[in-house]
This record gives C-alpha cells, structure tokens and sequence, in this order.
C-alpha cells in the first residue's frame, strides 16, 4: 500500500515539474507572435513579404489553438453523449452546448487554416518578385 502511494505521489510531483518545465517555452512562443488587434490592422496595410509572414505564422498559431479546443469539445461531446437520458429535460442538453462549440471551434480551425494558406500564398508571390 505504501508503494503505490509513494509511485502516485512521485509520479504527481513529476507531472507538475515537466509542467512547469514548459511553461517558459509557451510564454516564448506566444511572446513573438501579434495580438489580434494588431492582425487585423496588419492585414489592411500588409504590403511586404516580412508582414505577410507575420500574418501567416499568426493565422497558424490561431489555427493550432481553435484546433486544441476542437478536440477537447469532441472530448466532451462524447463524454456526456454517454449519459444523455440523465439531462433530457434541460434546454439546452449538455451535449448539444458541447456539440455546438465544437462545430464552432472546427468552423474557427478552418477559417484560420485558409488565411494562413492566403497568406503564405502572398509569401511565395512576394518572394517571387
């Protein structure tokens, strides 16, 4: 008994050191890209191919985050499909909240794959010139 505790608690303690072992590569990551207020401006004035790199790397970050919460939503769309007799009488039924997001964060992943696909298409015509 003593074992299994002492496996559970290292393998915990372990678990929350790889977390925050990773936490300064995250923070590295989001810190180069651009806010959302800053895309939407770049995008009306982006005319060179560093901007249109900007923009493209920010539209694949985008589409990597919508597609995290994808499937997190899935996740939770089959969970509680499970145990729908339970909740038919609630409007709206959890599942279908769940349902609902994940068409959303798939529709957000699409439309973010296809600027970033926009965007390093301008990339490869600016550099082409």
């Amino acid at each position: 008994m003593k074992l299994i505790r002492t496996v559970a608690a290292t393998f915990s303690v372990t678990l929350l050191m790889l977390g925050t072992a990773q936490l300064p590569a995250q923070d590295a990551a989001q810190a180069t890209t651009i806010s959302t207020k800053e895309a939407h401006s770049l995008m009306k004035t982006a005319h060179e191919l560093a901007e249109y790199q900007e923009l493209a790397a920010y539209f694949r970050q985008q589409e990597q985050s919508y597609r995290v919460k994808r499937d997190q939503e899935l996740a939770l769309w089959n969970t509680r499909a499970q145990g729908i007799a339970a909740n038919q009488n609630k409007y709206p039924r959890p599942v279908d909240s769940a349902h609902n997001l994940y068409d959303y964060y798939a529709h957000e992943t699409d439309h973010a794959a296809a600027q970033a696909q926009h965007y390093e298409q301008l990339t490869t015509v600016a550099q082409s010139k």
